[in-house]
Formats: C-alpha cells, sequence, structure tokens
C-alpha cells in the first residue's frame, strides 16, 4: 500500500520551489526600488517639461532676466511625491536664478538658446534607514529662430 507522500510527484502542481522563492524575492526588491525611484524620474520628466516650455517662450520673448526668474517661480511649483518628499514648505526642486546658466546666442544661424542646471534630491529608503542625495542635470539646447511660415 502507498502512502500519499510517496505517490506525489515532484514539482507537482502547487509545490514551492527555490525557484519560486527568487522570483518573489527579485519582483519584490524591483517594486521596493521602483517605489523609490520613479518619483525621481517622474518630477525630472515634468521639469524637463517647463524648461522646454520657457525655452520655447524666448522665441518671441527677449527678457532673458525675466524667463530665468519666471522658471525658477514654476520649477518651485512643482510637486513631489513618494517616499522621498521635501521638508514641509520646501520646494521639490530649488533652483534659484543664479544656479541656471540662460545663454542666449543669436550670432549663429540659427539663434540657439542653451539652458542647464542642477538640482538635489533626497532620495529616502523605507525600511532600511539610508539617504542619498541625488544629483539631477538639466541642459538643453534649441533652435530660438522666429518661424516664417508660408
Amino acid at each position: 500500500m502507498r502512502t500519499y507522500e510517496a505517490s506525489r510527484r515532484p514539482l507537482e502542481r502547487g509545490q514551492f520551489t527555490w525557484v519560486t522563492l527568487v522570483l518573489l524575492v527579485a519582483l519584490t526588491g524591483a517594486g521596493y526600488l521602483g517605489w523609490i525611484w520613479v518619483p525621481i524620474y517622474v518630477t525630472h520628466y515634468e521639469v524637463k517639461q517647463v524648461v522646454r516650455d520657457f525655452m520655447n517662450r524666448a522665441v518671441k520673448n527677449r527678457n532673458d532676466e525675466r524667463l530665468k526668474m519666471q522658471l525658477c517661480q514654476k520649477l518651485h511649483e512643482i510637486e513631489a511625491f513618494g517616499p522621498s518628499l521635501p521638508a514641509p514648505g520646501e520646494p521639490a526642486i530649488a533652483t534659484e536664478p543664479a544656479d541656471v546658466t540662460w545663454e542666449r546666442d543669436t550670432v549663429s544661424v540659427p539663434p540657439m538658446l542653451h539652458v542647464a542646471f542642477e538640482y538635489t534630491r533626497q532620495l529616502t529608503y523605507p525600511g532600511l534607514d539610508r539617504t542619498d542625495e541625488v544629483v539631477v542635470s538639466v541642459d538643453f539646447t534649441q533652435d530660438i529662430e522666429v518661424p516664417r511660415w508660408k
């Protein structure tokens, strides 16, 4: 007479193997890192969109100092989300007009605009009691020639 244990085949449906354990650990680790890092990338995407918008505004608006000031104000309005939030009352993207490189080259053909700056984000790893600083840079050069539609 055979017992139930002896009649089971290896890797029969429902068994837990070391491969399952490795996959679960990998998925958990990827989810944890995604929860921490994805908000940094999403916020950086928003920053790049704001910079491109102000570079497009520079095509018709030649007041560079005002554009830089408005750019920094708009960057201060970007809200962070996720586990790595700035202190209450502090902007997620703390840039000042003096930190922004804004170079308009009207001599070249076509005229070009170069905008560059760096900002720092605190990265908090919940459960690990660890924090890191991430320095993110923005560096764009764009044609600012006024289009001539036919």
